[in-house]
């Protein structure tokens, strides 16, 4: 359903495109003629489309070194350290290693509404819809403890009723599914969802916002912009360890300084820089001990939410060459660690853990405005069509993300 609206907000957009765009005048800024930032004409509309897929399957860890995304739970032995009850069995008892790879694909669409409220300022909306998919295999070997026969689940699990017995005659390893089993079923008190490949789709959350133009000659523009976002988004699954949620469901606010400055030669600089404000909400989330990876199905609880505020800076290069700008771009992005709190006293130091950000990344951009073709009536409407590839290159506690932008902007 979400989908769906979402298609009929982008046609209704071209629609209104065609329809409204009689005596549409253009200024002649390089700046705007790339759509380089959202400023609408007075009394008109802008409306930018864009369709973004991103993928991974490394990240940068707590030490800004790259591993396997699933990193955490791939050759791991399952001892007495993951699953305490097998201490019974002695020190060297284990379900076996695991070998688990992971990799996440997202698509989003998302489009821009604008409307010029004066020649410099434009107030708008955004609303974006995501296809996450986590792809995950996993398996379990050399273990040597197995199920025990015996055992009987309708009971409290003790040293008379234990679950599990060494491996030997007509006892087996538990193998993978014996390990999806202990994860999923009640009786072990672990009650996660089968690891597998996870799908999450969804709206994310919508933003509110305008620009303001403060400044402008022949040579240099300054836009001052905010706005906030809303945290409508489904939040994330605490029974689902790989599910990727399409948006992180907080509230926040932020603002944005964008300095533009004509070079000469067809050479332009843009400098941008954002802050963001995240704000306290409540999420059911499971609470695991310092050191567990693990945590039961009873540390779930309601706790207090706030993630880390985060900053973004851009330094931008462009070459404008008649109707085709070509960009390259270096991007930071820098975000303080989260914090929880438990209405009940439950220590929440580790979900804190590993939640202090940065990257680095660079982008490569083509872009081709169609103004001047709109203009001469060879084109049906004004027209700017934009491919942008981002890379991460440096990070910590990040994915390391391969990002391919395509946008379509237009006025009304």
């Amino acid at each position: 359903m979400g989908r769906m609206i979402f298609k009929k907000l982008i046609l209704l957009s071209i629609g209104l495109s065609l329809l409204l765009m009689n005596n549409l005048v253009w200024a002649e800024d390089e700046s705007a003629k790339h759509a380089l930032a959202l400023i609408a004409p007075e009394g008109r509309w802008v409306v930018q489309v864009e369709a973004r897929q991103t993928s991974f399957d490394q990240a940068y860890n707590s030490l800004k070194e790259k591993e396997g995304l699933g990193a955490a739970f791939d050759d791991v032995g399952l001892d007495s350290n993951i699953f305490p009850a097998l201490a019974l069995l002695g020190p060297t008892a284990s379900l076996g290693t695991t070998q688990l790879a992971s990799k996440v694909t997202s698509n989003c669409e998302k489009i821009t509404l604008g409307y010029g409220y004066t020649e410099d300022i434009t107030l708008g909306v955004i609303f974006e819809y995501a296809r996450n998919e986590n792809s995950v295999s996993f398996g379990v070997s050399d273990g040597n403890v197995g199920f025990n026969p015996l055992f009987d689940a309708t009971m409290p699990i003790g040293a008379t009723n234990f679950p599990f017995a060494p491996v030997g005659g007509a006892i087996a390893p538990v193998g993978v599914e014996g390990v999806q089993n202990i994860l999923t079923s009640p009786t072990f008190g672990y009650e996660y969802k089968s690891i597998q490949t996870a799908n999450t789709s969804g709206m994310g959350d919508p933003i509110i916002g305008g620009l303001w133009r403060i400044f402008e000659n022949d040579k240099q523009s300054v836009v001052l912009g905010g706005g906030v976002r809303l945290g409508l988004a489904k939040p994330d699954d605490p029974d689902n360890l790989f599910d990727v949620v399409v948006s992180d469901g907080s509230n926040d606010a932020f603002l944005q300084l964008e300095y533009f400055h004509r070079l000469g030669a067809g050479v332009d600089l843009q400098l941008k820089a954002v802050r963001t404000w995240q704000f306290e909400d409540t999420q059911s989330m499971r609470v695991p001990a310092v050191g567990q990876t693990l945590a039961t199905a009873a540390s779930k609880e309601d706790l207090k939410r706030n993630l880390g505020d985060y900053w973004e800076y851009d330094i931008g290069l462009g070459k404008i060459m008649g109707n085709w700008r070509f960009g390259t771009t270096l991007h930071r992005y820098q975000k303080s660690r989260d914090s929880f709190t438990s209405s009940i006293g439950t220590n929440t130091t580790a979900l804190s853990e590993n939640t202090e950000v940065y990257a680095d990344q660079w982008r490569l951009s083509v872009s081709w405005s169609g103004i001047d073709a709109w203009q001469a009536e060879v084109i049906p409407l004004p027209l700017i069509i934009k491919l942008e590839v981002q890379e991460t290159y440096k990070g910590k506690n990040m994915p390391d993300a391969l990002d391919i932008y395509l946008l379509a902007t237009s006025f009304f």
